[in-house]
């Protein structure tokens, strides 16, 4: 998955947020939610995208 922030490919140990519309915060390079949406889970990608993807 590309990062729309940074435009790197998301590693699976990166930190990630999901939000609520299950749209994947790069936190690891600083990015920030769509306005109107917030981050309710935090942890690796690999991890994040097992439980939510």
């Amino acid at each position: 998955m590309l990062c729309p922030f940074c435009q790197e490919e998301i590693q699976e140990t990166d930190h990630v947020g999901i939000t609520q519309m299950h749209s994947v915060v790069h936190l690891y390079c600083g990015a920030w939610p769509r306005p109107g949406e917030q981050v309710i889970n935090e942890g690796n990608f690999k991890d994040i995208s097992k439980k939510y993807l």
